[in-house]
């Protein structure tokens, strides 16, 4: 049995050295898997490949598979699950997104689900051989663990209910990899893959290094990706020590405007300072990002079929007070709500960013009822509002109530963390938190609808394989 692997370098000779380019020019082969890996550096350059494929969208013709973790695709069918998106040119897929009503068909959704599963699979051969390693032995444990954990946990949030949906989270949730195998696999319960996730996160943030190398995942990386977790599960107290632990350690802050989170710096005084791990855009080489440029850029292709549009609601929602975050969008002669977020050609892409981390410490604060968390709660939310309103004009005092700031802060989530995937999940996390549904399309947090069908493939294979229910909701 042969597989592909996209082989490429880091330029140093010290693949983590953070003074040299991420990557070399890719180059890709077909190498026969007994072959493929015999040496630390056989690891290296095989994890090299999964960090290389997390955000370039790469296709495999042959396989049918696009390995993109955070390129856009995942992100992209969160939005139109959600409750922002201007449904009314989506056809086909992306028409069964939006009508939430997804079935086992759909290349774009079924392409997706097998590329996470081949990332996953790449990572269980790197921890299965690090017999092999010696001198980065720690490191390439820590980015497979790491990389494992993410994949996991964004298949189990788009294929499952959430966690809390039953009491003891017995649910059914998604297939658990932890061995390089073809085998079909039942589904595991939602606590099951949960507690692998976070089993691997914690060991990924003892593992890899203290330093954020370009390109490369440091432990700050598994500690904000465990502060995501924690918060998914609406366990505050696990989110708000991580998040705390994060933005504590100095080594991030927020940008002071809106262009440079996603961008291409002309010069190091005006990169980004929020990316806790961002993959770096190399000319000719590698251009992560590629489906957010696809489908959410507007200053090209100016056809609205395949792209996210706002709907009116937010619109003025995200428009109002002087918000400067309102450079994100365009509201077009025909009425149409356009998104700049991505117009660009390049960007560097954060896979996590401190902006959400800042964002989860100050709703998990708030949420722990604990009287210094919330003053910090108060104190975090008020840098997002005065960045967003160059000033403090809408600043929280410094005795609100804690039920206050968590619906402020959950607004400004929205608002700031629009187009990045998020809006459907907070619909989800928040239903299971107190039953409370926030949906704009009336739907309630756990129909069957705002969970995707597994593609036809898993079911071919193992007849005992559970689908999900099919049937929509608004």
């Amino acid at each position: 049995m042969k597989f592909k692997i996209i082989i490429f370098i880091a330029i140093s000779f010290g693949v983590f050295a953070c003074s040299k380019d991420f990557l070399e020019r890719p180059q890709a082969g077909t190498i026969p898997e007994s072959e493929a890996l015999q040496t630390e550096a056989d690891l290296q350059k095989l994890l090299n490949g999964v960090y290389f494929n997390l955000t370039s969208d790469y296709n495999v013709p042959v396989r049918g598979e696009v390995r993109s973790i955070y390129g856009g695709r995942l992100q992209y069918i969160s939005d139109l699950l959600g409750d922002q998106a201007n449904g009314t040119f989506f056809s086909g897929d992306d028409g069964e997104f939006f009508g939430r009503r997804t079935s086992i068909f759909g290349g774009y959704k079924n392409e997706a689900y097998s590329g996470v599963y081949y990332a996953i699979n790449s990572t269980n051969k790197i921890i299965e051989r690090l017999d092999l390693a010696n001198t980065n032995k720690d490191a390439i444990e820590g980015g497979a663990r790491l990389v494992r954990a993410i994949a996991h946990f964004e298949l189990v949030r788009l294929f499952a209910q959430p966690w809390g949906a039953t009491a003891d989270n017995s649910h059914l949730g998604i297939s658990l990899r932890l061995e390089s195998s073809k085998v079909s696999k039942n589904r595991s319960t939602v606590k099951q893959v949960y507690d692998s996730i976070i089993a691997d996160l914690q060991t990924a943030e003892i593992k890899l290094p203290d330093a954020p190398s370009v390109g490369f995942p440091s432990k700050w990386a598994a500690k904000a990706f465990l502060a995501k977790v924690y918060f998914q599960q609406n366990n505050f107290t696990q989110a708000f020590n991580y998040a705390d632990q994060v933005i504590k350690s100095g080594k991030f802050a927020l940008d002071p405007d809106y262009t440079r989170r996603f961008s291409l710096p002309l010069t190091p005084l005006l990169a980004s300072k929020e990316g806790i791990w961002v993959i770096k855009n190399v000319n000719n080489n590698l251009s992560p990002g590629g489906e957010f440029r696809n489908r959410y850029r507007s200053d090209v292709n100016f056809s609205p079929s395949g792209k996210f549009h706002v709907t009116d609601l937010f619109y003025n929602l995200a428009t109002q007070n002087g918000d400067a975050r309102a450079i994100w969008y365009t509201k077009d002669p025909t009425g149409l709500n356009r998104f700049n977020k991505y117009n660009k050609d390049f960007f560097d892409m954060p896979i996590v960013h401190y902006t959400e981390i800042l964002l989860i410490r100050a709703e998990a604060g708030a949420e722990t009822g604990i009287a210094a968390n919330v003053s910090q709660a108060i104190i975090d939310i008020n840098s997002i509002l005065t960045r967003a309103y160059a000033g403090n004009s809408q600043n929280l005092g410094p005795t609100t109530p804690a039920g206050i700031v968590i619906s402020t802060v959950r607004t400004q989530r929205e608002l700031e963390l629009v187009g990045e995937g998020n809006r459907v999940q907070e619909i989800k996390r928040i239903g299971v938190r107190n039953g409370t549904n926030i949906d704009r399309r009336g739907a309630p947090w756990n129909c069957n609808g705002l969970i995707l069908q597994f593609p036809n493939d898993e079911q071919a294979a193992n007849t005992a394989f559970v689908m999900n229910p099919e049937g929509g909701c608004n």
